[in-house]
């Protein structure tokens, strides 16, 4: 009976290797193509920028077009910060609770109320103009 386990044992252990081979190399190979995909993609960006800048340099000069070329970089990083942000907050914030009770919310309402009044008091009065000024 152990002659048994122990060619069960070593079957299981090289159908596992041969297995962790397969994933390994379809990782590696995800790998490789990740790497290529973001060198093409900064390359396309690249080439966009140049286009841009050979287009705006008659439009507004030889010192506007590196101007407007920057402002587009600035534009993209802070896009990129903003969703990187979101993305690490996203992920730490607490699922809202499925049972949740009109009595627990509402003191959780009148908790949080007490302790921002003044924006919730700001954000009551853009709604009241908000909706004022639909109605006309």
């Amino acid at each position: 009976m152990s002659d048994l386990v122990k060619l069960a044992l070593a079957l299981a252990a090289d159908g596992a290797a041969r297995h962790g081979r397969q994933v390994a190399m379809r990782m590696a190979w995800v790998a490789v193509v990740t790497v290529v995909a973001a060198g093409f993609a900064v390359a396309a960006i690249a080439c966009m920028l140049a286009a841009l800048w050979i287009y705006a340099l008659p439009h507004v000069g030889a010192a506007g077009a590196p101007l407007v070329v920057g402002g587009v970089l600035l534009a993209i990083s802070l896009a990129g910060i903003v969703l990187l942000r979101y993305a690490l907050n996203s992920s730490r914030r607490a699922p809202p609770a499925a049972n949740a009770t009109p009595a627990l919310l509402l003191a959780e309402a009148t908790r949080l109320l007490k302790e921002h009044k003044g924006p919730v008091l700001a954000a009551l009065f853009l709604a009241g103009l908000v909706a004022g000024s639909a109605e006309d």
